[in-house]
């Protein structure tokens, strides 16, 4: 199974000079809380993510409102991604490895989706719905399972 199968297509991203309010707005409005942070919207290039709990981590360590305080102040650099033609099995590998629960995907260096854990979870509740599916069922329910439980 290809990741393009999987993934949520057309996420909306944000720049690192944007305020956290607008990465807060986004999450509100996708009912997320995840937001990708690419270095301008016309290029797509993911520069980093910024997740609900980066700040609220970071509005812990200052007293400012979110409208004045950056992205680029609480958003993880090293980010990990994948392509859309890649496999579930390298997504969840890379998943597990760095414990982490979405991976933005690219292609030709542009932003085109997020592949979530909730995402492979669909897909294996969908899966399950097919008679004699155990196997799949198995497999990705032991890739949910090793994901949700990874540490770094």
């Amino acid at each position: 199974m290809q990741i393009r199968e999987l993934m949520t297509a057309d996420p909306e991203a944000c720049l690192a000079t944007d305020s956290c309010a607008v990465a807060v707005g986004i999450m509100r409005r996708r009912n997320c809380g995840f937001v990708p942070v690419v270095e301008s919207h016309a290029t797509g290039r993911v520069i980093g993510v910024v997740t609900d709990r980066d700040i609220a981590l970071h509005f812990e360590k200052v007293n400012r409102p979110a409208s004045g305080v950056f992205v680029a102040d609480c958003m993880a650099r090293d980010v990990k991604t994948i392509a859309p033609d890649a496999g579930l099995h390298e997504a969840a590998k890379l998943m597990e490895q760095f414990a982490i629960h979405r991976l933005p995907v690219v292609q030709n260096g542009r932003l085109v989706g997020v592949l979530s854990l909730k995402d492979i979870a669909v897909a294996a509740d969908k899966r399950w719905a097919y008679p004699g599916s155990d196997t799949a069922e198995q497999k990705l329910g032991k890739i949910v399972e090793a994901i949700a439980s990874a540490r770094s």
